[in-house]
This record gives structure tokens, sequence and C-alpha cells, in this order.
């Protein structure tokens, strides 16, 4: 976006260019601005990226160029700036020009009469995540919003990028699209948006492909992995195929699955035409390893309905500058979470019976969470970029993660709409509404109350005093009943009839120590505290006899614990309490009804 003034000027021109008199010099200020980046590595083992920006057509005194201090999906501001060193502005001859930083992700370029420009600087990448940016002597990778630049006043403004791999790397994998001309590696982003969704995988990576619901899909495979090629891509193709079917509308032209195989794995991140996945490169091995990672890819491909299109709207379009504040992460990601064990369920890569089982955990991560009492999904959502990504050793008992709250907010509303509609509609419907409603039609994102409007909609009946009470406040959400809907039964036992001190401990150092304290347990009550170093337990050394006998004691058993804190010791005495933590099953009633039956095959994508 040009500055008002330039706005002024170009309506002026315009004007005059339609009455056939516009002079030399005004047709030259009018000159469309114009922007290319040339990416190089020329010694990727030092992890250095090197970028040059061609700047075209900003007659102005001056330009801002920034870079992001986040990275959308990724809600901490990560400082990205922190990684520039070698900032350089010229003329398109070679002359230096001044800048100043002005804050910590802006620097002001001083040009006065030179609409034409290079800036270059370097990128410090050596943290491989798929939020950040990676370079050594094997690949490159990197996520646009750590990386690019892109001039303040012109966040739309198309660009071109011309990759410079490694000598020696023969790949580029990105869903940008290729440049005119056929330069190779050379690719175009619309705005400077797509370019920061865009991340790139750099090197000598094996790449596979599938087509899924008519689009073509590529998978590169970075680093070694065991795994049968064939059938990781036939089940990538039918998570695929199979969460299309939720919307049942096919936003894609192309997609891009980047994996990285490591020691171990790290998640994953979502982008408009892509996704970045870290695997441990043994996942594929097991039938178990397979299903996570299928879980995570169903999780990442459904973003590109949820999030990238149907999304708040504080989330896009972004800025880059500072956080960006919602209340529905619960629904961005939560939801997502959700989503992505239904479509395993709905493709048969798991069975009923194993799906019913990872719902039955997930409710007891939820309740069995201190925190859960504390904060709720939609305060969770609002303050992920202070506390989710920044967890202390009293995070247990003070917070509630969106993900697996969201999760079960998604199971119940998913059944009380299939139950209202009597099996004619489910969750499915709702999110059809809102990618018809807002996403096609309007161009924006919802509001709070717009997702709330958009589920009574779908089911035809609100559903406020829920929303009121377990999104923005805590109230314990009754599954048993929702699930009695579907003809399921909920139960619960304790989960340990042992005692418990409500502390856990690690002797990763050598020495065994307290890492957490939760909130109303006996170690809680009495006084341990974290970073306590145990010396004695009831007059032992610390072994792994006795150990055991601290995690596993009776009910009411006394236990006697000499401790070393700010190095002095302390003798402390903790009576065991009943282990609060609760086990839950869902099983299928005996003689559920027809409309009970209805409901089921709905909220399971049978119907």
């Amino acid at each position: 976006m040009f500055r008002k003034s330039h706005l002024v000027l170009s309506a002026a021109l315009l004007a005059s260019a339609l009455a056939g008199n516009v002079p030399a010099r005004a047709r030259a200020a009018a000159t469309v601005p114009t922007l290319r980046y040339t990416l190089a590595m020329p010694a990727p083992q030092t992890h250095y990226f090197e970028v040059k920006m061609d700047l075209g057509g900003f007659p102005a005194e001056y330009t801002d160029v920034k870079l992001p201090v986040w990275a959308p999906g990724s809600y901490l501001v990560r400082e990205y700036a922190k990684n520039v060193e070698g900032f350089q502005a010229r003329t398109a001859g070679g002359q230096a020009l001044a800048f100043e930083k002005i804050n910590k992700n802006t620097w002001r370029i001083k040009h006065p009469k030179q609409a034409n420009f290079t800036v270059s600087y370097r990128v410090y990448a050596f943290e491989l995540s798929v939020r950040t940016s990676f370079v050594d002597a094997d690949h490159g990778y990197l996520n646009g919003s750590s990386v690019f630049m892109y001039p303040a006043d012109n966040k739309m403004l198309g660009s071109t990028v011309a990759v410079q791999p490694a000598a020696g790397w023969a790949q580029v994998s990105t869903a940008l699209r290729p440049a005119a001309g056929g330069a190779k590696f050379t690719y175009k982003a619309a705005s400077y948006d797509e370019l920061a969704d865009s991340p790139m995988e750099i090197g000598n990576q094996k790449v596979l492909e599938f087509t899924a619901n008519g689009t073509p899909h590529q998978v590169a495979m970075y680093g070694t992995y065991q795994a049968d090629d064939a059938k990781v891509v036939a089940e990538m193709k039918k998570v695929c195929e199979e969460a299309h079917r939720v919307l049942g509308q096919n936003p894609l032209d192309h997609y891009v699955f980047i994996v990285h195989n490591l020691e171990r794995g790290g998640g994953g991140l979502e982008h408009l035409f892509s996704t970045t996945l870290e695997v441990g490169r043994t996942t594929y091995g097991t039938d178990a390893g397979m299903k996570s990672f299928l879980g995570l890819v169903a999780h990442e491909y459904f973003h590109l309905w949820n999030v990238k299109r149907i999304r708040p709207m504080a989330l896009g379009p972004f800025n880059y500058d500072q956080e960006n504040y919602t209340h529905m992460l619960w629904v961005s990601e939560g939801m997502t979470e959700y989503y992505s064990k239904q479509i395993l369920e709905r493709a048969g890569v798991l069975s009923q019976a194993e799906y019913l089982g990872k719902l039955a955990n997930a409710i007891g991560e939820v309740e069995n969470t201190p925190g859960n009492k504390v904060q709720s999904a939609a305060e969770s959502s609002f303050d992920a970029w202070i506390k989710y990504y920044r967890p202390n050793e009293n995070s247990i008992n003070t917070q509630i993660s969106y993900y697996s709250k969201g999760d079960l907010i998604g199971t119940w509303l998913d059944l009380n709409i299939a139950q209202a509609t009597q099996g004619q509609k489910h969750l499915d419907d709702v999110f059809r509404l809102l990618y018809d409603t807002y996403y096609k039609k309007a161009g924006r994102g919802f509001t709070d109350q717009e997702y709330q409007d958009a589920v009574a909609t779908v089911a035809g009946r609100r559903f406020d005093e829920f929303f009121q009470n377990s999104v923005y406040g805590t109230k314990p959400i009754d599954f048993a009943t929702a699930l009695g809907y579907a003809g399921l039964s909920l139960t619960s036992a304790p989960l340990t009839t042992s005692g418990t001190l409500g502390a856990t401990f690690s002797n990763r150092t050598g020495k065994l120590l307290v890492t957490s304290v939760l909130r109303d347990g006996a170690a809680w009550n009495t006084g341990l505290n974290v970073n306590d170093e145990i010396l004695l337990i009831n007059g032992a050394a610390p072994s792994e006899e006795t150990v055991k006998s601290l995690l596993s004691g009776s009910v009411g058993n006394e236990v006697a614990l000499q401790v070393r804190r700010d190095g002095l010791t302390r003798d402390l005495k903790i009576k065991m309490l009943a282990n609060p933590d609760v086990k839950y099953t869902i099983q299928p009633m005996a003689n559920p009804t027809a409309a009970q039956q209805k409901v089921l095959a709905k909220w399971l994508g049978k119907a």
C-alpha cells in the first residue's frame, strides 16, 4: 500500500493520463513499485542465509523495511530481528545509503531522489523447528516471516524470489508458484502475506507425490527415515481425502508437505498451501507410530480450512509487529485437534474402540489438570502469547491447553448438535456455514458472537449457557449426558488406590529434584518446593527402592524428607493423600435406541 500522499499523486496522474497529457517526469513518478528477493546460502555450514531486496519505484524520501516478530500459527513473539546482521542499503549504482534502526524490527532507509535501491542483510539460522529457520551443511529450511523483510507501507506488494541453493543442492520445495519466464528456482508471491506463509525446504530432499481430491500433493522428505514410501503416500492420501469430505469444498490447486525426519519429532505448523511436520525418523516402523504420524498429518491438513480460511477476526490480515489477540484458539487449534482424530476414525485408520479410547484419555487429561479449574478455554486462547509457549513449574496448576480443552468442547458441541437435530446435522455443518458465510462471501474472519450464532443456526437452538459457563468459564463439561445421546456410557474410577505426595521428581542431573507441586496436594499443603533436592527419604539416601516408596505409598503414610534448599537443609513430614486423578472409560450401551444410533452415526461421520 502506498502512503496517502502517493495515493493522491497517483489519482492526479491518472486523471491527467486520461486527458492524454502526462509529462515524462510524472510518468516516472507513477511507476508501479517492484520487489525482488534473492536468497543465497553460499556457506551453509556457517548457518547464514543471505538476503538481497531489489526495490524499484519507491520515490519517497525514505522507506521503512520490517521483519516480523512472530510466525502466524505459533502464538509467541519470537523477535526474529535478533538474528539479523550486516544490514546495508545502496543505490542501484552501488552508492551506500544512510539508514537507521528506529525500533526493534524496523530499518529506515534514506534515499531522496533514488526510487530504485537495494537492501541486503544476513540472517543467522540455527534453530530447526517448524516455527523458525535453519541452514547447515545438509539442508536449508526457512519460514518467511523469520527471514524476509518487507516494505512497511507496501505489505500487499507482489514480489519474486530467486533462490540460489548451496553448491550441490538440487531441490527447492515450496508452495510458492514459479515466476513467469521459467528461471529455475524463481518464484512469485502475490503479497508479503503469501511469501511469509510459504516455507521452503532447500537441499536434496526426496520428493513423493500423490493426488487427493483432484489436487496434486508433494511430500518433501528431508533426512534419513525407515518407511515404505508407497504405504506412507497411500495413507496420507486416504487422510487428505477424508479431510476434504468434512467441508465438501476444495480450496486448493496444489499442496506441499515438508517433512523433517529427525531423531525426535516436534509437531507441525500450518500454511495456506503447505505445512511443515517434524517426525521421529523411526516413527513409521510401528502401527502406533504410523497412526501418530497420520494424526499430525490430519491436524495440519485440516488447518487449510480451519485457521487458514475459516478464522477468527484477529487472525488475518496479520499485524506482524505485535501480538494478535483472540479468545478463539480453542476453535482454531482445539477443534482442529478434535477433527484430526475424527478424520482418522472416519478414514478407518482408527477403529471406533480406538477412537473412544483416545477420547476417554483426552477427558482424563483435562479433568486431571488442576489448571482446568482456574483458566477457561477462552482465557487460555487469549493468554497464549504469555503463557502457553512459556510454561513454568506452576503452569499445571494455573493453565489448561486450548488444544486439549477445545478438543473436548468440539466433542460436546458435535454430540449436542446431532442430538438437537435428530441426527440430521453435526459440527461439520457449522464449519461449512462459517466457510460459506465468512470466507467465501464476506472475505473475513468471524467474531466470537458470530461463531456462537453459527452453532445455533445449525443446531436450531442456542447453547449460550454452555459457552458462558464452560468456554468463557471453568464449569465442568457434562460429558456423560452428551455421550449418552449417542448410546455411550462414561464411567470413571480412581487412577490408582495408592497414596500420593502430589509432586513430581527428576534425577536427570544426578540429584533427585522436585519438578512440580500440584495444587492442594500433600506436598503443596506441607511446603515442599520445586527445585528442592531430596537428600533423605525416611532416613535413607534416594535409591530406586526408596523413590518407589515415595511415589506409591499407602494413603495416610507419613513420609519424612530431608531436602536441600538454597544451600540449607530442611526436614519435612508429609502425609500421603488419596490420588485425585481419575481414569475414564467409554463403552457402547447394551441396547441403544434408534435415536441414539442416529446420533452416533452422524457424530462419527457414518451418515
